[in-house]
């Protein structure tokens, strides 16, 4: 568990738009994931108003199955 610490800490925070050029997700979307809390992503800046996101933490969630309603 150290060693997945460690990794994480070496790995930068990216913007949406550098996801975007990644050609992970578009902008837009990686911020509308985030506030639907689908994918993680971390306040950065003095107030907290910026969001960054983890290249592996955002491509492991998008790879998991989406949760479904069950109607009867």
């Amino acid at each position: 568990m150290l060693s997945a610490a460690r990794e994480m800490l070496g790995e930068p925070l990216e913007t949406a738009a550098e996801l975007e050029r990644a050609g992970i997700v578009k902008r837009g979307c990686a911020y509308k994931l985030a506030k639907a809390g689908i994918i993680p992503s971390y306040a950065v800046g003095p107030k907290q108003t910026g969001v960054r996101f983890r290249r592996s933490e955002v491509l492991a969630a998008l790879r998991r199955p989406a949760a479904r309603e069950v109607k009867e």
